[in-house]
């Protein structure tokens, strides 16, 4: 039976909770990204989803959380005996 510290209890809470407050305020600023000015360096205001792929929001909106969730398995998860 593995044996886990407090520190290892903690740092998946902590952890768990930034990504459950900064990853759904990122994917819906992507799925949004119609709706958004952003201005670009020479003063003009365009919207964000002419400037991204939307190709590339499906890949992050898909592969970022699948990609958090193997990222907390490897980093916590020891596979020690």
């Amino acid at each position: 039976m593995a044996i886990v510290s407090v520190r290892s209890v903690v740092m998946i809470a902590v952890s768990l909770l930034v990504i459950a407050i900064v990853l759904p305020l990122g994917l819906g600023y992507l799925a949004t990204a119609d709706e958004y000015l952003v201005s670009n360096v020479s003063g003009n205001e365009i919207y964000l989803a002419d400037v991204i792929d939307p190709s590339v929001i499906t890949i992050l909106t898909i592969l970022i959380p699948i990609l958090a969730v193997i990222g907390i398995a490897i980093g916590f998860i020891s596979m020690k005996d």
